[in-house]
């Protein structure tokens, strides 16, 4: 009913009631409505990540991670462990939406930016026999017990590391896999093993346990961090946060 004088709405108790449970659901609704818009651009919602083990440790993820958040605060994160051929199917049947790991993919459907590039070397004990010296040969390793992380982390790299040791005619004491990087550097630290190292993991372990890194001479291999994306969604918000990022610190 509308007064004739003032032509201002006026409601009984009812209507009173009626008005304010409207309101709120034309609130609702807008709110709801700014949700999904949000959502589908990009700035709420939940990123997931495909990583290779031992990448939140001894890589530049977690630096990844911090740079995105400060341009997407409202964005969540979700992490899943892969190695990067897994990424790739992954990227392609959309489990994940972005992919941090050490190989480039031969795929023109899929974009990949190289953040660094690390060369390896050999971790020992600090009382091992060759932690005095300042650099040492494949040679050097004769009898040693290696261990390395699984191949199934890192196919390429880890074949890589084999082929280099049997091409200078070297019998090691052992060869063997640890999947667990704590594990893996405790045996390193005891002087049971010797393992293989970017010089950048080494830096942030040695502090932390009693070994040592040294480099290889005659060891030409380096482990590369590298972030791939599906190249048709280059332009969506979160994928493009995620780019940006990795570019800053890659820079």
């Amino acid at each position: 009913m509308r007064n004739p004088i003032t032509s201002a709405p006026r409601y009984g108790s009812s209507g009173k009631v009626f008005a304010e449970k409207a309101r709120g659901i034309l609130a609702d609704v807008s709110a709801a409505v700014e949700e999904a818009r949000d959502i589908a651009e990009g700035r709420l919602g939940t990123v997931v990540i495909g990583f290779e083990q031992g990448a939140t440790f001894t890589g530049a993820l977690a630096s990844l991670m911090a740079a995105f958040r400060r341009r997407a605060p409202h964005v969540g994160l979700q992490l899943i462990a892969m190695n990067s051929t897994e990424q790739w199917t992954a990227l392609h049947d959309g489990t994940i939406s972005f992919a941090y790991g050490s190989r480039r993919p031969a795929d023109e459907t899929l974009t990949s930016m190289e953040m660094a590039t690390d060369r390896l070397g050999l971790l020992l004990a600090l009382d091992h026999r060759l932690a005095a010296r300042p650099e040492v040969r494949l040679a050097d390793l004769e009898g040693e017990r290696v261990i390395l992380e699984p191949g199934e982390s890192q196919p390429g790299l880890h074949a890589d590391i084999i082929s280099a040791v049997r091409s200078q005619e070297v019998t090691l004491g052992g060869l063997a896999e640890v999947a667990d990087l704590e594990a893996l550097l405790a045996l390193v630290a005891i002087g049971d093993a010797v393992t293989f190292p970017a010089s950048r993991t080494a830096d942030l372990v040695a502090p932390l346990s009693s070994v040592v890194w040294r480099p290889v001479a005659d060891l030409h291999l380096t482990l590369s961090e590298v972030v791939t994306w599906r190249t048709k969604d280059a332009k969506l918000p979160v994928v493009r946060a995620l780019i940006d990022s990795a570019a800053t610190l890659g820079s």
